[in-house]
């Protein structure tokens, strides 16, 4: 696809995404996000046990989100690898396939599809996970 130049009579290439910067920017990301879990679990430790409030809260949340962000560019990272591993010759095109999907902001919706192409009831599935929350809320 060409576009316009920013500057006139100047092409710029684009920039071709491969595997290996996606699995170098996840790993950088990992470890990233891993510091920033340590960090805020380490300031964490700065609350007593059981601590309700707001400043302990956000502390807490922070920890897990980043944790979470820790868990996820590890994940991708593994899973890219291996599929480089398997496929060296598909695995530039599934990683920039799979980059371009996770940015479009499209998931929700395909989620809802892979779900029920598998023969999955994702009404049912949610219902579900409403119920057990409601659950889990009424026992404490």
């Amino acid at each position: 696809m060409t576009e316009t130049p920013a500057i006139p009579g100047i092409e710029w290439p684009e920039p071709v995404l491969t595997c290996d910067l996606i699995i170098e920017r996840e790993l950088k990301e990992a470890f990233r996000q891993q510091e920033h879990w340590l960090h805020t679990m380490r300031e964490h430790m700065n609350y007593p046990a059981g601590d309700k409030s707001d400043k302990a809260q956000v502390v807490q949340y922070k920890s897990l989100m980043h944790l979470q962000s820790f868990i996820q560019s590890a994940a991708i990272a593994d899973l890219l690898r291996t599929i480089q591993g398997m496929a060296p010759g598909l695995s530039d095109r599934i990683a920039r396939d799979f980059d371009t999907l996770h940015q479009s902001g499209e998931i929700g919706e395909l989620l809802w599809e892979w779900a029920t192409e598998r023969g999955l009831e994702p009404e049912q599935i949610i219902e579900d996970a409403k119920t057990t929350i409601t659950q889990e809320q009424d026992t404490k």
